[in-house]
């Protein structure tokens, strides 16, 4: 079975939301998940991410980029990257902020940068909405192809319905991934391919 680990940083559940969204959409599709908040990881949440297929990312935009604990995270991640641990992985992105832009596209570029530093092969979002295909009213409002994105919304709601619904997409798409190049036993684990 593919493995899936969603790293996530979440201040206010905006994206703590999307990340229970996109992990029960993967477990439905056939995928074993794993949720580690950056802020509690343990040195077993460190082993685990070297043994899955695949990795999302999740953080709030705040101030132009991912927040500072993600940003933590991904400095923590130079002993994976000085290893090749995570290289041949797939992984993609997600984020919330609350403006319909902002500048959520600089937080996901940061995360597919990381990705491609690690070695890792970046899976982007397909689904195109409303007006183009109108059936698909709602879905991907914003024309996000990088990787997943909301707009945080009140506090009871989080996240509209629309963006739930391109998460499910998002993680769709992210499990045929797994299931087509993760589980690849000679490079799907984090072995580097012979040299």
């Amino acid at each position: 079975m593919p493995s899936c680990a969603i790293v996530y940083f979440s201040a206010a559940g905006h994206t703590r939301l999307m990340a229970d969204i996109l992990g029960k959409e993967l477990a439905e599709q056939g995928i074993e998940v794993s949720l580690l908040d950056v802020e509690t990881m343990a040195p077993e949440d460190w082993d685990c991410l070297r043994g899955v297929d695949g990795m999302l990312w999740g953080s709030p935009t705040y101030m132009g980029g991912v927040a500072a604990q993600f940003k933590t995270f991904m400095d923590e991640s130079a002993l994976p990257w000085e290893h090749r641990h995570w290289a041949d992985k797939l992984a993609g992105g997600f984020t919330v902020a609350i403006h319909p832009a902002g500048d959520k596209l600089a937080t996901l570029q940061q995360m597919s940068i990381l990705a491609a530093q690690h070695g890792m092969l970046w899976v982007g979002q397909e689904v195109v909405g409303a007006p183009v295909v109108p059936e698909n009213a709602g879905l991907n409002v914003n024309g996000v192809w990088l990787g997943l994105d909301a707009v945080g919304i009140d506090d009871a709601t989080l996240v509209a319905e629309g963006d739930r619904a391109t998460a499910r997409a998002f993680a769709r798409r992210f499990a045929a991934a797994l299931k087509r190049w993760g589980a690849n036993p000679a490079i799907g684990a984090g072995n580097s391919p012979p040299k």
